[in-house]
């Protein structure tokens, strides 16, 4: 994991960023985006709607664009390509997301990253912006994505990676984009659900876990102008890639496809939601959750099914803090990072 400091305006924080990651970690994010590449026109246009659409509605994280470009010293077309892109030709993901709304230390959330190569570009970023919440986000060097963090007030977010819907036209928001501003503007799971709601999508979907400090939590389905919402059941809230919602669930991947996905969710159900009687909801049990490498289920997957768990995040929300796993967390100790 690489690991920066931001601070000030959104333009000025993508200066910071770019200078600092410009020599290395930004030209390996180009290469895997496959920058330079032959792409058809419509990309292109759906690109300069997906800019449009931020410029008319979030004009802080165009202006983080470009901070990033001039930083770096990239073209801004380069730049929009690496945070745009994954809306465009998605890589694929398959991250997990399972919390408790109330535990021996408050609300929680565990997160893994189910990626390859691009482990090698994930970025903590510690935002301390001049106007808005500090936070913690993980994205790829060079791009203003937030897949997972907390901010300071105690607002933790995860993603998870799930199938676009036809019929886009671009103009929308870039779905690994959706949580930087959540995270900068959002002090509640009901303030983050009232600004996505009002939100629509570009690009592929994304499935969204939110907990708060007062215990408050959703899981959020989100592509293109759909949105389905699943509440916590027995004080416990998860998903993994495929829609259950009925807003969403009638796009899904071919079954092939989703067998990891789902096999995950009923494992993480069985164990915590339908359990009779249902085990203790604590850190450590979420710790060893997120470590659970056997089995069907498992959540750190060094290999099952295709993938690869590099990175598990838990949060406690009371403490602003982030327990990171630099590695398979079921080989890797959580370090301790407080805001």
């Amino acid at each position: 994991m690489l690991y920066l400091t931001t601070q000030g305006s959104p333009r000025e924080r993508g200066r910071q960023h770019g200078h600092a990651l410009a020599e290395n970690a930004i030209p390996r994010a180009l290469e895997l985006s496959t920058w330079g590449q032959e792409r058809p026109a419509q990309w292109y246009e759906y690109a300069d709607a997906m800019w449009a659409f931020l410029s008319d509605n979030f004009p802080e994280l165009t202006e983080e664009i470009e901070g990033i470009a001039e930083g770096a010293d990239l073209e801004l077309a380069v730049a929009q390509h690496l945070s745009f892109f994954n809306a465009l030709a998605p890589i694929c993901s398959a991250c997990t997301n399972l919390g408790f709304t109330a535990s021996d230390r408050g609300s929680l959330l565990g997160k893994t990253s189910d990626i390859g190569d691009d482990r090698e570009i994930y970025l903590l970023q510690r935002v301390e912006p001049d106007s808005g919440y500090r936070a913690f986000r993980v994205s790829w060097a060079g791009n203003i994505w937030a897949e997972t963090g907390i901010n300071e007030r105690g607002l933790a977010v995860g993603a998870s990676s799930s199938p676009a819907i036809p019929g886009q036209d671009g103009y929308g928001m870039p779905q690994h984009i959706m949580m930087n501003p959540v995270l900068a503007q959002c002090a509640t799971v009901e303030d983050a659900l009232s600004l996505m709601t009002e939100t629509n999508f570009a690009g592929k979907g994304q499935i969204f876990a939110l907990v708060d400090e007062g215990g408050n939590a959703s899981v959020v389905e989100k592509a293109g102008d759909r949105q389905g919402i699943i509440e916590p059941e027995r004080n416990v809230f998860c998903n993994s890639n495929h829609y259950v919602t009925d807003a969403l669930k009638e796009f899904q991947r071919d079954p092939s496809q989703t067998v990891s996905s789902r096999q995950r969710l009923r494992w993480m159900r069985e164990t915590f939601i339908e359990a009779d009687p249902q085990p203790e909801l604590s850190f450590e049990a979420l710790m060893a959750a997120l470590r659970h490498e056997e089995g069907d289920g498992r959540l750190c997957r060094k290999g099952h099914l295709g993938g690869h768990s590099h990175y598990g995040y838990l949060y406690v929300c009371r403490d602003r803090a982030l327990h990171l796993s630099d590695g398979y967390p079921c080989e890797n100790e959580f370090i301790e990072h407080r805001l």
